[in-house]
């Protein structure tokens, strides 16, 4: 029952009084000036035009602003989805979303749901965590998916999560599981996917990025990690990634065990992808159809 009405949750586009005291704490966000600072961002893109977002509603631009502490200009900068990124040696502006249209163009959302158990998360939100999304890299067979997929998958992750007025708030915390993960696995993360992956989880997209802990990974992995730096060299993302090794009790100093899953000490139940998106398709409605639909997913 619980689980049910977790899930008819996920579809909820309102906002509680709750919420509006953290969007005042963790977005800056004045209620009586919310109004304003939607039309401000809104002239910007419109008398700039650097960019042409997909939509220029209220709901769409204020996931924008919350995710930059409410203030128009910088959630101009993060609408227009460009980032300075190392490739090659050099450095180039790329507009994520308009350089990586196979992420996203005409997939169909339910599809993705062939990632199962790879992609997890715990519906228990709370402000010092977030909502807490678990990538189990051990699971992936690079043989019968992509690196790509996997970055397609957490995008759709996080643009069906996006919605929630109450994630806008929020924010998300990543946990990377490398149980089992081999350099077979390394190998397929190319540069490309790496900063592909990079923007997804924050550096590119309208989410409060609560920090990437990663477990259960030898050092040898670790190290490899770390080569990912040169690619985005911007302290902003790596100052908040660490890494616990196999030792469930650092983590716990980061992310309290009430927010985690039973296998890393905690006490709640992972949702894996493949149930999450079931539960939306069989809760979802014509108006969540029209918001996928115009940011370019197949419905």
């Amino acid at each position: 029952m619980f689980r049910e009405i977790a899930f008819r949750a996920e579809l909820d586009r309102h906002i509680v009084p709750e919420c509006e005291d953290q969007a005042r704490i963790l977005c800056g966000e004045d209620p009586d000036n919310r109004k304003n600072a939607i039309k401000e961002l809104r002239d910007m893109i419109l008398e700039r035009g650097e960019c042409i977002p997909p939509r220029l509603d209220d709901a769409f631009l204020l996931r924008f602003l919350r995710a930059r502490r409410s203030i128009p200009a910088r959630a101009h900068r993060l609408v227009r989805y460009a980032r300075l990124v190392h490739c090659n040696f050099r450095c180039v502006i790329i507009v994520f979303r308009e350089q990586n249209p196979r992420l996203w163009k005409d997939v169909y959302w339910y599809g993705l749901a062939r990632l199962g158990n790879i992609f997890e998360g715990v519906l228990y939100d709370r402000p010092d965590v977030g909502r807490l999304i678990i990538g189990r890299l051990g699971k992936w067979d690079p043989d019968t998916t992509s690196a790509e997929e996997l970055v397609s998958g957490m995008l759709l992750l996080l643009e069906v999560g996006i919605m929630q007025p109450k994630l806008q708030v929020l924010g998300g915390t990543a946990l990377l599981d490398c149980d089992g993960m081999t350099l077979y696995h390394m190998r397929q993360l190319t540069p490309t996917v790496a900063v592909q992956a990079m923007n997804v989880m924050g550096y590119s997209f309208p989410l409060h990025q609560r920090g990437v802990h990663v477990i259960n990974c030898s050092r040898i992995i670790e190290k490899l990690f770390y080569l990912f730096k040169r690619l985005a060299p911007v302290d902003a993302i790596w100052k908040n990634v660490y890494f616990h090794g196999y030792d469930n009790s650092s983590l716990h100093r980061y992310i309290d065990p009430e927010c985690l899953p039973k296998r890393y000490g905690g006490y709640r139940e992972a949702v894996s992808l493949g149930e999450w998106l079931t539960a939306i398709k069989q809760y979802k409605d014509d108006n969540f159809d029209k918001d996928m639909s115009s940011i370019g997913y197949g419905v």
